[in-house]
């Protein structure tokens, strides 16, 4: 749901309307829920999604506008990261509206539950990077990762240039892969959260407490990264700004039309969903 929810500024209205529903399923697809859960599930969805509407929309929309305001001239590090730290601060507010509700009825789990869900997460994860894997595996991670880079430039400014596709080719391979580490640390998050909820059973332990572990689990998953994916996200966060910097730079005057026109519209298109 909250990565549903980030990806809506992307969606149809249609889409977007039906956000909770789709949640439920993505859910229910890894667990088995009785009717009282499945209600209860539906209710936090719903809720959720009606907050985002009704409190989140017209945020993201002001801050599209203002990207695209300032999309006019190329910019500078500071400009990417405050853009950066804009996004993050979206995430985090969905997170801390979203979590209490999420951790009450993570702890409403039975044992048979927890197991079956801990199984398909950690399945659908694996799934997940099986692109990246493979890539890995036959030595093309470098230049997957470059054509993903073009896929995204294309789709925001509608064209790419040779010069932009050889800086892409060439900057792609100072990233590194941290799809083992982030399996990895994935697990160690699976791990920690599912021991925590399977304390809940044992005698003598205080629910408030595990409450409380599975919360900070639930707003700071980057507790069980593990310092090799931390070391490598970083070196590359650093890589990806490096890399805007000189496309940034390197876009042409259609270009450049074309991505603010494109943020514009993504703006209206939030605005008219709050209206609905």
């Amino acid at each position: 749901m909250l990565l549903a929810a980030l990806g809506a500024a992307g969606c149809t209205n249609f889409f977007y309307d039906r956000l909770d529903t789709l949640a439920a399923w993505y859910i229910q697809d890894l667990v088995s829920l009785d009717d009282d859960q499945r209600s209860d599930l539906r209710s936090w969805l719903e809720s959720t999604l009606q907050w985002h509407r009704s409190s989140e929309l017209t945020r993201y929309a002001k801050f599209l506008r203002n990207l695209s305001d300032s999309a006019a001239q190329p910019g500078n590090p500071a400009t990417y990261k405050n853009v950066e730290s804009q996004i993050e601060e979206f995430g985090a507010r969905l997170v801390e509206q979203a979590a209490p509700d999420a951790a009450r009825l993570l702890m409403r789990l039975t044992p048979e539950q927890l197991t079956e869900f801990e199984t398909n997460l950690a399945e659908k994860s694996r799934e997940r990077n099986e692109e990246n894997l493979k890539a890995l595996a036959d030595g093309k991670w470098h230049e997957k990762r470059a054509r993903d880079i073009e896929k995204q430039l294309k789709r925001w400014t509608g064209s790419v240039t040779k010069e932009q596709q050889q800086l892409i080719a060439e900057q792609s391979k100072r990233f590194d892969s941290t799809t083992a580490d982030w399996l990895e640390s994935q697990g160690r998050w699976r791990q920690a959260m599912f021991g925590a909820l399977k304390e809940r059973f044992a005698a003598g332990k205080s629910p408030a407490a595990v409450e409380e572990r599975i919360l900070a689990l639930l707003r700071a998953p980057d507790s069980q990264w593990t310092r090799a994916f931390q070391t490598k996200a970083t070196q590359n966060r650093q890589q990806s700004l490096a890399v805007l910097a000189a496309l940034d730079a390197s876009l042409t005057p259609a270009q450049r039309s074309h991505l603010q026109r494109e943020l514009t519209q993504l703006a209206q298109r939030l605005e008219q969903m709050t209206q609905t």
